[in-house]
């Protein structure tokens, strides 16, 4: 019987970072979007520890994916630049 290789599963903190980067966004400018301190995007980056509810919400919405996305349940769809157009919309308000 042959075994086939799998990925360990990844944590939350590894994951928020990758969308966070993915979607063109420092930890500064994920956390002025969400309405959190910079610090508290770097913890939940780092620990493995899940957010609040409602900040998984504001998360998923800035990050153009979907809480199922950001909590590993489902697979990333790509997406292209959702953060960077989030971004300057918002800097044109």
């Amino acid at each position: 019987m042959r075994r086939t290789r799998t990925e360990p599963p990844q944590g939350f903190g590894t994951r928020l970072a990758e969308l966070r980067r993915a979607a063109g966004l420092t930890q500064v400018e994920l956390a002025e979007a969400v309405g959190i301190s910079q610090r508290m995007v770097a913890y939940y980056e780092s620990a493995e520890d899940y957010p609040l509810a409602q900040l998984l919400r504001h998360l998923s919405r800035v990050l153009g994916v979907t809480t199922d996305e950001l909590l590993g349940v489902a697979p990333p769809k790509a997406r292209r630049g959702a953060g960077r157009a989030r971004k300057s919309a918002a800097s044109k308000t």
